[in-house]
């Protein structure tokens, strides 16, 4: 493995070369006291290791960091430094690893594995597959990956920042959003604490996805990597006009809102999207039960208006159709029990009663059985 270390005290640098060498093969490729020229070093040497001290000598490490990542994301970046309150900086940044000298053989050979198995996590092409509807979860294979987060903190900013995949998202607005009662060096200080502990979950679990900062702002970047809700909103985005030929496609987009937009979370900021999704796919669960009706299969009408009773009991025309569906397929105890069960809603979530045209309708319809 080709190695590059800056620090700017020649024992600490000749020390950590030592300890590189006891507990692996290693090429130093560079070990520098200075940080003059170190962004043409790294394009020319191309390390697949950076040792970074935070302070040399005037030049604030981080910030160094920060412009070695804008240009070489793909190279792993280890802080080694004595002072132990650079670390919440430090872990901003998406760092593989973070030594307080005197560096151990222990400690090392932990920053090594760590780093070996990233790699071999990156060695996977197989596409990871988040589904945010109704909860997060990740896929892979078919089969679920058991990530763990650390804070339902850092679980919740993840998805906010899963919400503006792609966009670049200002650290004010991220402290707006999770932070606004905490004072303002608080509020930075859990920020931090927060992209630290999400950068090292994707480290660990989703190395397919990138969680990169520029210009105060973050930003996450989904490589080789699907998005139920996006894929979902994509699809209905571009149904073709409904016809026979068309009706699978609609019933397969219906089947897969598999709930709504993180209604598990239950987070405030996600209410907006979750409430759009929901109309959209009601209103398309509408069309398509009228066309079963206009086409004569009462049966999927059905199955299809019961799931819409299910996800949305509290809305009357789910109930109406039942029953004029079920009057087609000659039962009549269901069409009882889904008037009853209107009734019923109706009077406990609104304390009224069903539509003069729906009661007459009934009543028509039960003096005609009577008359049967």
């Amino acid at each position: 493995m080709k190695v590059m270390l800056v620090d700017d005290e020649p024992l600490a640098l000749q020390f950590l070369q030592t300890q590189l060498h006891s507990i692996g093969d290693f090429t130093i490729v560079g070990a520098y006291q200075t940080s003059r020229g170190l962004m043409d070093k790294i394009k020319q040497k191309k390390p697949e290791l950076l040792f970074l001290d935070i302070k040399i000598g005037s030049v604030n490490g981080v910030e160094l960091a920060a412009a070695i990542q804008e240009e070489n994301p793909n190279v792993p970046i280890v802080f080694v430094t004595g002072f132990q309150e650079y670390a919440v900086q430090a872990f901003e940044l998406n760092a593989l690893d973070y030594i307080v000298k005197p560096i151990q053989k222990d400690r090392l050979r932990k920053t090594i594995q760590r780093l070996d198995a990233e790699v071999q996590r990156n060695d996977s092409n197989a596409p990871v597959r988040i589904n945010c509807m109704p909860t997060l979860e990740f896929v892979q294979n078919g089969v679920p990956l058991p990530v763990q987060w650390r804070t339902s903190k850092a679980k919740e900013v993840f998805c906010y920042l899963l919400h503006h995949a792609g966009k670049p998202i200002r650290k004010d607005v991220l402290i707006e959003e999770f932070w606004k009662d905490k004072e303002p060096e608080k509020a930075f200080t859990q920020l931090y604490s927060t992209i630290y502990v999400i950068r090292k979950t994707l480290s660990a679990s989703l190395p397919g996805l990138s969680l990169r900062s520029a210009n105060q702002c973050y930003q996450l970047h989904l490589e080789n990597t699907e998005v139920d809700v996006m894929e979902w909103r994509n699809d209905i985005a571009h149904l073709p006009e409904l016809h026979t030929h068309s009706l699978s496609t609609y019933q397969r987009v219906l089947r897969e809102y598999k709930g709504d937009y993180f209604s598990a979370e239950a987070y405030a900021w996600a209410e907006s999207e979750q409430m759009q999704l929901r109309e959209d796919w009601y209103k398309t669960a509408v069309q398509v039960g009228v066309f079963l009706e206009e086409q004569h299969k009462p049966e999927d009408a059905v199955s299809l208006y019961l799931r819409m009773q299910s996800n949305y009991p509290y809305v009357a025309h789910s109930y109406i159709r039942l029953m004029h569906v079920y009057d087609v397929l000659g039962e009549s105890g269901e069409v009882v029990n889904q008037y009853e069960r209107l009734k019923q809603m109706l009077e406990e979530e609104f304390a009224i009663a069903p539509e003069e045209e729906q009661m007459a309708w009934y009543a028509s319809w039960r003096e005609r059985h009577m008359q049967a």
